[in-house]
Order: structure tokens, then C-alpha cells, then sequence
């Protein structure tokens, strides 16, 4: 099998660097198409690889002229693409500047990485867990927001400033209707609370229901920019929401919550 393998590389003249080169070029594209997912900057995307098919399509045909035309609006598009998918490309920066991002590439290969930057106990999921139960039974309005890989404190820069141990009484207290710290988001890192009444950017994608609240915008906005998990309980209906890489997921049973936070963070 090894022998064929390398006599198929020979015959088509395909060296290491050609498979490195390809390789890359998937990474760079996939986690591009992660970004965009699910906002209105993917049929732009969609757009822009039909064309530059076309475009080698052109070129392999010799259609001198028609490929001048394409190339001419790639170069001289560049630039506006940059502004176009400018939060695109400043999350993309983010998370590959992020020192964790080469741990996270290079152990993922060999198929065992941390899912979180700071290990998360059991008992916190549990803590969370059991929190959010009764805070939408009594359809208390709640956002919570669990850092993973990527640092947050750029975008959370206000509200106020706790070293807590995450646990059931302290959530409950904290989004208490009549509590001062009820209003903003409540921030988690590994195991602790390190900020109440945060405020999240606010996402202003077009494609998100008129019936969900500022809440759950923050939770989305925070979504687009990093890779944190977000959950969000509705006043209105006590539905909690799921919240991570720009999709919501509604918990329909609580056990579900209980089985995503441990495949994302344990």
C-alpha cells in the first residue's frame, strides 16, 4: 500500500510541499467559512470562490481577455473585501494570535486536546446546571457567558469586578429580579466568577428573530467576535438558549445542557 502510495506521488510529480501547501489552504478556508456561517457575509464568500473557479476555468482555456477582466477585479477588490469582512478578519487575527491557538492546532492533530483554556470541574457544570433549571422554571432572565480558548477581556471591559466559586446559590443570588447585579452578563472562567453586570457587544445581523430580546443579541454578538459559550434564559417563555460559534440551540430538557457544557469544556 505505502510502495503504490509513493510510486501515485511520483507519477504525478506531487511533492511534500504540494500536500503541506493544499493542507493549509483547506485550514485557511475552512475556518473562514466558520466565520461567515450563518451571517450575511457566507453568499459573499460563496460568490467569491465561484468566481475564482471561473476564473482558473478561464485561464486554463486561454480566454486571454475575459481573464484580464477577472483579475483585474481581484486585485483592484482587495482592498474592499478587507473592509467588507473586516469583523471577519479581526476575529480570524484574534484567534490565530491567540497564544492557545498553536497548543490547541498541534495537539488536535493527534487527537487530544483541553477543550478549555482553564480546567473546568464537574461540580461547576453542575452548579450551572442546576442554576439555570430553576432560574427558568421562575423565567428569571439570564446571561452567562463561559470563556474557552480565546481571551474575552477585550470585549468585556465594564461591569463589576468578583472572585467567586461558581456554584447554584451565587448564580440564583446574583440574577435575583430585586438583586443590583441582575442586569448584564455574568462572566465565567474556569472555575470561578470574575465579573457580574457585564455588558457584550450587541450583534446587529439582520437574520436574528425579532421576538429575541437584547439578551440574547449580546450572547450572539460576543459569539461572532469569540469563541465563548453564551447561555441566555428568556423572561418571556424561560426557554434557555445555547449559545456558541454565532448558533442557538433551545435546551428542550435540561439533561441536553448538561451534555453539551461537558462535550465543550470537560
Amino acid at each position: 500500500m505505502i510502495p503504490f502510495f509513493f510510486s501515485f506521488l511520483y507519477f504525478w510529480k506531487i511533492s511534500f510541499i504540494d500536500i503541506l501547501d493544499i493542507f493549509l489552504v483547506a485550514i485557511i478556508l475552512f475556518q473562514v467559512y466558520r466565520l461567515v456561517y450563518n451571517t450575511a457575509a457566507l453568499n459573499i464568500f460563496y460568490g467569491i470562490i465561484a468566481t475564482f473557479v471561473f476564473w482558473k476555468i478561464v485561464e486554463a482555456y486561454k480566454m486571454k481577455l475575459l481573464s484580464i477582466v477577472i483579475s483585474i477585479f481581484f486585485k483592484g477588490g482587495f482592498l474592499a473585501l478587507i473592509i467588507l469582512f473586516q469583523p471577519e478578519i479581526r476575529k480570524f487575527l484574534l484567534i490565530v494570535g491567540s497564544r492557545i491557538f498553536f497548543k490547541k492546532f498541534i495537539l488536535s492533530i493527534f487527537g487530544k486536546f483541553e477543550k478549555s483554556r482553564f480546567s473546568v470541574k464537574t461540580e461547576t457544570i453542575d452548579s450551572v446546571v442546576r442554576s439555570c433549571a430553576i432560574l427558568s422554571g421562575d423565567k428569571t432572565g439570564v446571561l452567562i457567558v463561559i470563556q474557552l480558548y480565546q481571551d474575552i477581556k477585550e470585549f468585556i471591559q465594564n461591569g463589576d469586578e468578583m472572585d467567586a466559586k461558581v456554584n447554584s446559590p451565587i448564580l440564583e443570588s446574583i440574577f435575583y429580579k430585586n438583586s443590583p447585579l441582575h442586569d448584564g452578563a455574568v462572566i465565567i472562567i474556569g472555575n470561578k466568577i470574575v465579573r457580574t453586570r457585564a455588558i457584550l457587544p450587541v450583534s446587529y445581523n439582520k437574520e436574528i428573530p425579532s421576538r429575541l430580546g437584547l439578551r440574547h443579541r449580546a450572547a450572539i454578538g460576543l459569539s461572532e467576535k469569540t469563541d465563548s459559550i453564551c447561555l441566555v434564559i428568556s423572561e418571556e417563555t424561560g426557554y434557555i438558549s445555547y449559545i456558541k460559534d454565532q448558533k442557538r440551540t433551545v435546551i428542550t430538557n435540561i439533561n441536553n445542557l448538561k451534555i453539551k457544557l461537558e462535550k465543550d469544556l470537560l
